[in-house]
């Protein structure tokens, strides 16, 4: 026996199949040929111990006959230990502090240890059936049953935090809470993998919708989608309609069965799910094609949103929009997006033209269309929900408007706005300075502040430039700073 464990030792991840497949194939051999006999439970945990080995066989003999061997040892064992006396089996505590499939193996009992050194309740038969059971699971998903219901703690967490946050109430910062889960982990086991893959589908439409603001999460997470697509080959499955899982429920619930994927207990969740025919079965959540689907629809969605969130955005096409055919601007449609709350999209893109025409119009353009275009790019600095890429450009502009603009003093003491104001308001008094004979501005005119001669002050020009330099500062501070560092290097 000693010769065998000595052979078991050099079988680890990444060892040689032509060295090691031999040596795991004679375990299996022995222990399926006597499952309860008087080596089981060592030769149950030489298995298990060099599982993580057989993690990356997929599709091989040596993977089917170390699940029919596990298989097999654990209904004799649990027969040959029954009755044994022990309120509780260590593979349990193993169960509630799982991390991911091919550490959580880590855990077992390891058969270089002399069995007469054991604790009783690890050496009992019982313990090694469970270890057998959760061993076979995480090589092929669903080989075996038996294994509790035991959804680990830190696990547990993960399914609350992303719910907070795929419901759009995260309880802290939600970046963190999907940077977890960006990259998959080492050594991946098909429930492992498909876990991640199912999350990072979950969590890639809140991720791109803008509310993120760290491009690096989304390039983390189009990077681990990227490493995972050679183990999902692009090819049919057996699978009729149906059969794969419907993903019709929210983000949040979509989430919570990719981390249900990523333990034993939590996939024996799944199991029960599909048993009562509220489910796919565990067999149809690991379908590569499946699988495949997900990741490529997640990346292209993820590199969608970083194109739209941190790209250049065109907006040449908008002149027909945002101009009129004798050159000069169409106030009222460039005025009315300058709302938040519209269209968020086409606002931006409209506060990025509006930068760019007054960057393009130049010193020597025309003194109102300029003033009318910076007081628009105030507006937007301070009231907009800007992506970072637009309101990267716009303080670009703003900044270099900064050092041309005269400043000084006015005679306006009472200050150029009143801090209550609407931005709806203002922005309708800003399309009244730039065409008086428009309809007249809702709201109530109450002298100065409200003004042309006080819009166009140039002091008040001033603190808008300055006022909207320091709220873009402000909302993207990390990733102007993560900028600078990047130029820097």
């Amino acid at each position: 026996m000693n010769e065998l464990i000595e052979k078991w030792d050099g079988v680890t991840a990444g060892a040689a199949p032509e060295e090691a497949d031999p040596v795991v194939l004679e375990c299996a051999r022995l222990l399926a040929a006597e499952p309860d006999g008087e080596q089981a439970v060592l030769l149950t945990f030489g298995l298990v111990n060099m599982a993580r080995y057989v993690l990356g066989r997929r599709g091989t003999a040596v993977e089917r006959a170390v699940v029919d061997a596990l298989g097999a040892a654990a209904e004799a064992m649990d027969e040959q230990g029954r009755g044994c006396g022990h309120r509780a089996h260590p593979y349990t505590d193993s169960l509630e502090e799982w991390d991911t499939d091919a550490d959580g193996l880590l855990d077992a009992p390891d058969v270089e240890t002399p069995l007469d050194e054991w604790d009783e309740a690890e050496a009992c038969p019982r313990n090694a059936a469970g270890w057998a059971r959760t061993a076979a699971d995480v090589i092929l998903p669903g080989s075996t049953d038996g294994i509790p219901e035991i959804v680990p703690e830190s696990h547990q967490r993960y399914i609350r935090s992303l719910g907070s946050v795929l419901n759009d109430y995260p309880n802290g910062d939600p970046f963190w809470d999907l940077d977890i889960h960006a990259g998959p982990p080492g050594d991946l086991s098909r429930a492992a993998l498909a876990g991640y893959v199912v999350v990072a589908h979950a969590n890639c439409w809140y991720a791109g919708s803008g509310r993120i603001r760290q491009r690096s999460l989304l390039d983390d997470m189009i990077e681990g989608l990227e490493s995972v697509l050679p183990l999902l080959p692009d090819e049919a499955c057996a699978h009729e309609d149906g059969e794969h899982p419907a993903l019709r429920s929210g983000s949040e619930e979509q989430a919570s069965e990719g981390i249900h994927l990523q333990s034993p207990g939590g996939r024996t969740v799944l199991r029960e799910e599909h048993a009562d025919g509220y489910g796919a079965s565990l067999e149809a959540w690991t379908c590569t094609t499946f699988l495949r689907a997900l990741a490529v629809e997640a990346r292209d969605h993820l590199r969608e949103a970083v194109d739209r969130l941190f790209g250049t955005r065109e907006t040449a096409h908008l002149d027909q929009v945002y101009l009129r055919p004798d050159g000069r601007l169409d106030i009222d449609s460039l005025s009315e997006r300058h709302v938040p709350f519209k269209n968020e999209t086409a606002s931006e893109e409209a506060a990025l033209w509006a930068a760019r025409r007054y960057e393009q119009l130049g010193p020597d353009g025309p003194a109102l269309d300029r003033t009318v275009l910076l007081l628009l790019m105030g507006t937007a600095a301070d009231s907009l929900e800007l992506s970072y890429g637009i309101a990267r450009e716009i303080l670009g502009i703003l900044r270099t408007t900064a050092a041309t603009l005269p400043g000084g003093a006015c005679d306006h003491a009472d200050g150029h706005a009143d801090g209550r104001e609407r931005t709806s308001d203002r922005v309708a008094r800003i399309a009244r300075l730039y065409a008086p004979d428009a309809d007249p501005a809702p709201g109530p005119d109450s002298g100065q502040g409200f003004s042309s001669e006080v819009l166009t002050c140039p002091v008040h020009l001033v603190e808008v430039v300055t006022k909207g330099i320091a709220e873009i500062e402000e909302q993207f501070e990390e990733e102007l700073e993560a900028e600078e560092e990047r130029l820097a290097r």
